[in-house]
């Protein structure tokens, strides 16, 4: 069933709105200039919806201009790093919510106690999202937008196999049994994919496996953690996931699922955008993550967060940006626009984010059971055995249970344990 999760045409006025809370005098020798960085590309959806929301906040004011940078996501922390070293930093970056607490812990990103208690609107945000916004009891930023994961299914390719997608895989059984009968060698297509590359997102993608057992990061080294681990391994190993997903990035996973070489994928609500603009045609059922028969549901929260650095000389403007984004008349479409879940309370009358909308419904069921990486300071580095740990096993490099009896301890030692 197609998703209307899609209308994002941006009807927001071209006049001045009053978002930010902060004076803004106006710039004596023009315009102030804002810089932000973040990892969404410089074409698509994302992209476009920056570009119109800098044309519209521009617009709105005559103080300030933004500046866009887009860094590819694998290079973005560590050209922020270095821009941290050199003392050149942007003055906003959107940084992915669990490595949020490693650069609010290097005491680089600007407090916005006083910002936010003149705002009034941090109320509005639920608790998940606006945790990974504190460090040490204070305020380091706002979220961007909140996400979950899914599982997506072709219709037609599961018609084909005899699958009745009104009533798709609940359990990890159910999920094998329809990832065997939708794989078929003979058309190159594969019954799932996943993201296994070695970054955050297949991180972010696997650990829910591992809270749906009852046991977390800091209890890896467990047989549910075997368990989760074996679920990858075995959906390599016999022949219903490609053994390249240790190579498949971030835009692999809806390449694959588009082109039909792979019957199903998990992933979130910003695939949707791309989906219905690239392949219009293309028939799909977004269905919960399935979880172990005596297991409970959990699922990934992801998303990002506004930050300012601490170093930035238009903190003013740079603020100002931030919450016209999030002001009432504007906040839908920015999450729409992105593809996002939304990280706050939206107006009343809006009804793009329904649960008519049978798409956007389970990803709004979803969030009832997302939970947070972190907050550590050190969750880059968890997560790096984390992802090493999985290369290791779908590779063949090492089993399942030596991969989790050498990544365990490690984590243990990281957590303080």
């Amino acid at each position: 069933m197609k998703s209307r999760f899609t209308s994002l045409l941006l009807i927001v006025a071209l006049v001045a709105v009053a978002t930010g809370g902060v004076s803004i005098a106006n710039a004596q020798d023009g315009p102030q200039e804002v810089t932000i960085w973040h990892y969404w590309g410089d074409t698509g959806t994302n992209a476009e919806t920056v570009a119109r929301f800098k044309e519209l906040w521009e617009a709105s004011q005559d103080a300030c201009t933004l500046n866009i940078r887009s860094i590819p996501t694998a290079d973005f922390k560590r050209e922020l790093s270095t821009a941290i070293l050199a003392g050149n930093t942007p003055d906003i970056a959107v940084i992915d919510n669990p490595d949020f607490a490693m650069f609010a812990a290097q005491g680089v990103l600007a407090e916005l106690d006083d910002r936010v208690a003149e705002w009034s609107e941090a109320d509005a945000y639920y608790d998940g999202p606006w945790s990974s916004t504190m460090w040490d009891g204070h305020n380091y930023g706002v979220p961007v937008g909140s996400n979950t994961l899914a599982l997506f299914i072709n219709n037609a390719l599961a018609e084909e196999a005899g699958l009745d997608v009104s009533n798709p895989p609940q359990t990890w059984d159910d999920l094998m049994e329809w990832a065997a009968a939708l794989t078929n060698p003979d058309n190159n297509q594969y019954g799932i994919t996943l993201l296994g590359e070695r970054n955050e997102t297949a991180t972010f993608m696997w650990l829910p496996f591992v809270q749906q057992t009852g046991e977390d990061i800091d209890s890896l080294d467990s047989e549910g953690g075997r368990a989760a681990l074996q679920l990858y391994v075995d959906l390599v190993e016999n022949g219903y996931m490609s053994p390249e997903v240790v190579n498949y990035g971030f835009g692999d996973i809806p390449g694959q699922f588009m082109a039909g070489n792979a019957a199903m994928m998990i992933n979130g609500p910003w695939v949707i955008n791309s989906l219905e603009a690239e392949v219009p045609d293309l028939e799909y059922t977004v269905a919960g993550v399935p979880y172990p028969e005596d297991g409970q549901p959990a699922n990934g929260m992801g998303g990002e967060n506004f930050s300012i650095f601490a170093n930035s000389d238009v903190q003013d403007c740079a603020w100002d940006f931030i919450t016209f984004t999030q002001a009432p008349e504007n906040i839908v479409d920015w999450y729409a626009g992105l593809g996002f879940l939304p990280s706050r309370e939206l107006p009343e009358e809006q009804t793009t984010f329904s649960t008519e909308d049978p798409n956007m419904a389970v990803f709004l069921d979803q969030m009832q059971y997302a939970r947070a990486r972190g907050p550590l300071p050190n969750w880059p580095e968890v997560s790096e055995v984390v992802q090493l740990m999985m290369q290791e096993a779908l590779t063949g490099q090492a089993s399942v249970d030596e991969a989790i009896s050498n990544a365990g301890p490690q984590i243990a030692a990281m957590l303080g344990g």
